[in-house]
C-alpha cells in the first residue's frame, strides 16, 4: 500500500523563523509556497531525498481550521506517505479500524490528492495519505 515518504509536515506559529532554520541552518531549498485563504502559509523545504512541509496559520477562517486543530491536539508534526491508490488505502485503513478525517480524497497543498487518518486514532504521529499527480516527485 505504501511506496514512500512524501514529506514530514511541521505546523508552526513561527513561519519565517522555521523557514530560515530549514533553509539557512540545514541547507534546504524552499520549493513550492502557497497561501490558503490569506490565512495559512505553506512552504515545502526540500533536500535531495526528502522535504518538510511548513504550515503556519496566521488567523482562523479557512477550511483547514478543523484539521489543523486536530493535528495540533496530537502533534505539530505529521508523516505524509505515498500510496498508489488513495481510495483503496482509505478503505483498507477504515476496515482495519482506523477512522479517516477525510472520507474522500481532497486536493492537497501541492500537486497531489490527500486524506488524513483521524489524527488521534493512530499511535505516534498523525498520518496523511498522498496520491501523487504525475508532475510531483517524492
Amino acid at each position: 500500500m505504501l511506496s514512500g515518504l512524501h514529506h514530514v509536515g511541521h505546523v508552526t506559529t513561527e513561519y519565517d523563523r522555521t523557514i530560515r532554520f530549514y533553509r539557512d541552518a540545514l541547507d534546504g531549498t524552499v520549493g513550492e509556497t502557497t497561501t490558503v485563504g490569506g490565512a495559512v502559509n505553506v512552504a515545502f523545504v526540500e533536500w535531495s531525498s526528502f522535504r518538510v512541509e511548513v504550515v503556519a496559520r496566521d488567523e482562523r477562517g479557512t477550511y483547514l481550521d478543523e484539521l489543523l486543530d486536530e493535528l495540533l491536539d496530537v502533534s505539530p508534526y505529521h508523516l505524509a506517505v505515498i500510496v498508489s491508490d488513495i481510495e483503496e488505502a482509505i478503505a483498507s485503513l477504515a476496515n482495519a479500524g482506523y477512522p479517516m478525517f477525510d472520507d474522500q480524497p481532497v486536493e492537497g497543498l501541492g500537486p497531489y490528492v490527500r486524506a488524513f487518518v483521524e489524527p488521534d486514532s493512530t499511535p505516534g504521529l498523525p498520518i496523511e495519505l498522498v496520491e501523487l499527480a504525475e508532475t510531483d516527485t517524492p
